[in-house]
């Protein structure tokens, strides 16, 4: 498996693509899977070395050279592209220069990614990578043997061109592939000539829009071909560009989005950004949506919900915490567990996030209220987030006896607003414009219900996050919220408006006091044996439920084969 991505974390990410591409690798070659990871190598990295290794390339009327620089982690080897093109720093510069101002050669340096994907098949000892083979070049090659034919795991836009060059450049219908100027492993240029490629739409809303004048920059085939049709997007006034994102769909052999409903979603009009066609027939060329032709591909769709790190997001052991926990705590009551601090000890989940109440209450200025349902947001403050939804209901939270903590920034108009709903409901808001990791675990573990107003949302994490440590989610049911907030663990409503959200909040906090008063009853003698209220249930069900990294991978294993 050899995943394309321009961002793979620990080392860039700007947001949700770093995550999947530094950990859903790592779960498949948990799986017993032979997994690589190509990204661009935008500055230096401490634990990144020089392979020694090279190749070149025509790509801008001219010949590149690229050199591949590796790491080795959680039986995965990362491979990382060097190119003066690359070279523009990380984090907000991987992109663009400043906000709003992308790279003008973002098309040759992408290409020139997907390209080196390709080719460091054909130059790399990949036997000395994955196994640490001999000194001499001999034992090397024996270790590089191609056993099967790869699959290429193109990542949005950026990789797109992965398999358009595959099929233009070296799986030429005349058979007339390319061949690499360098010494190639054993069986390298076979495996090539076989590969396939799935695409991770993770990101519809960036297509990979160019101008079609760099067509000829590619290096692909001329304009009278299929290939200049299977890039080309036409916009309503009749002008042209180029869409990478469009044909990496077209000519892969499947394509995944991160939720079964997100993927139904993006094929309707309403919600797939002028592209419900092509998704609609990914894999098949066809005239009637002007994709060229390419035989022998049989169009698939999936949606497969993305993974959280459970090791990162777990209550018993988060550092960010004042206090652990874990669902059955009681069998861990005396047990010193939290490495962060050998002194704590982890509790129940209903102890354990009453104390994370009420030290965020203290922490954020909110009165300290135990029995207060305390509802929190976390994220981007902007119009698909619909944070304006939630602003609008603020008002009947409190009126209701509620608290409510949001985390975020974005939209200075929003960010205003939340501020004023701070300073219209002090000890009862908290408004925390901005972000910050610590906060956001604090939060995530204190609140009783965490909101999710989202418009659409192809995924989402918060909500994982958020039933992992016991906190009942309340969401729009779209895309991935649909798929994981059930009714069984959480409130989900639509349309997404302030009515719909105000009747599914007034119905978690009725269930939440219901808790409130059996749990009262029996700290008071008054009822034997555990709370066992509807609320409890849905909090178990929630922290019992397998979130993690794994479950994704096996589907993809079932894809892939």
């Amino acid at each position: 498996l050899v995943f394309v991505t321009a961002e793979v974390s620990p080392w860039s990410k700007t947001g949700g693509l770093g995550d999947v591409c530094g950990a859903l690798p790592a779960a498949l070659a948990a799986r017993g899977h032979s997994v690589v990871v190509v990204a661009p190598l935008y500055e230096p990295y401490d634990d990144v070395h020089d392979t020694g290794h090279s190749a070149t390339f025509a790509l801008n009327h001219r010949d590149e050279t690229v050199r591949y620089h590796a790491a080795r982690r959680d039986g995965v080897t990362y491979l990382f592209v060097k190119h003066p093109a690359l070279e523009r720093g990380g984090g907000a510069k991987i992109y663009a220069s400043a906000p709003g101002r992308p790279y003008d050669d973002n098309d040759f340096r992408f290409a020139l990614l997907s390209l080196a994907a390709i080719e460091s098949l054909l130059c790399v000892p990949w036997g000395d990578l994955f196994f640490g083979g001999g000194e001499d070049a001999e034992a090397r090659r024996r270790n590089a043997r191609f056993d099967a034919a790869p699959v290429f795991v193109a990542n949005d836009w950026h990789a797109a061109l992965v398999p358009v060059f595959l099929a233009a450049r070296y799986q030429a219908a005349a058979g007339e592939a390319v061949r690499p100027r360098h010494w190639a492993p054993e069986g390298a240029r076979a495996a090539v000539a076989r590969a396939t490629t799935v695409t991770i739409v993770h990101n519809l809303f960036h297509l990979g829009i160019f101008p079609s004048h760099r067509y000829r920059m590619l290096g692909l085939p001329e304009e009278n071909t299929e290939w200049f049709p299977a890039l080309r997007w036409r916009w309503n006034d009749g002008g042209e560009s180029m869409n990478f994102l469009k044909a990496g769909l077209a000519t892969s052999q499947a394509a995944v989005l991160v939720s079964p409903s997100y993927a139904n979603e993006v094929q309707t009009n309403e919600l797939g950004c002028g592209m419900d066609k092509v998704l609609r027939s990914v894999g098949n060329f066809g005239s009637e949506i002007d994709l060229g032709v390419f035989n022998g591909m049989s169009g698939k769709l999936k949606g497969i919900v993305n993974g959280i790190d459970d090791e990162e997001w777990n209550p018993a052991t988060d550092a960010h915490l004042p206090q652990n926990y874990a669902l059955d705590g009681d069998a861990f009551e005396a047990f010193s567990y939290a490495p962060h601090d050998e002194n704590r000890t982890v509790v129940d989940a209903r102890r354990g996030k009453a104390a994370c109440k009420l030290m965020l209450q203290r922490e954020m200025g909110l009165e300290e209220d135990p029995d207060a349902p305390l509802v929190g947001f976390i994220g981007r403050l902007d119009q698909q987030k619909g944070v304006d939804v939630l602003l609008e209901c603020v008002d009947d939270v409190v009126a209701n006896g509620g608290q409510v903590v949001m985390l975020g920034s974005g939209d200075e108009s929003l960010e205003r607003w939340m501020s004023e709903k701070e300073a219209q409901h002090k000890g009862k808001v908290c408004a925390w414009v901005g972000f910050s990791v610590p906060v956001s675990h604090r939060i995530t573990a204190a609140s009783d219900v965490l909101v999710m107003p989202s418009r659409f949302e192809p995924c989402g994490l918060n909500q994982m996050y958020a039933s992992r440590y016991g906190t009942i989610p309340v969401a729009h049911a779209t895309g991935g919220l649909r798929d994981t907030v059930k009714r069984a663990m959480g409130y989900p409503f639509s349309p997404c408006d302030a009515r719909e959200l105000k009747r599914a909040l007034r119905r978690a906090f009725a269930c939440y006091r219901e808790d409130v008063e059996k749990t009262r009853k029996i700290a008071d003698g008054g009822v034997a044996g555990a709370v066992d209220s509807r609320w409890a249930q849905k909090r178990r069900r929630g922290m019992e439920k397998d979130w993690s990294w794994a479950v994704a991978a096996g589907k993809y294993e079932t894809l892939f084969k």
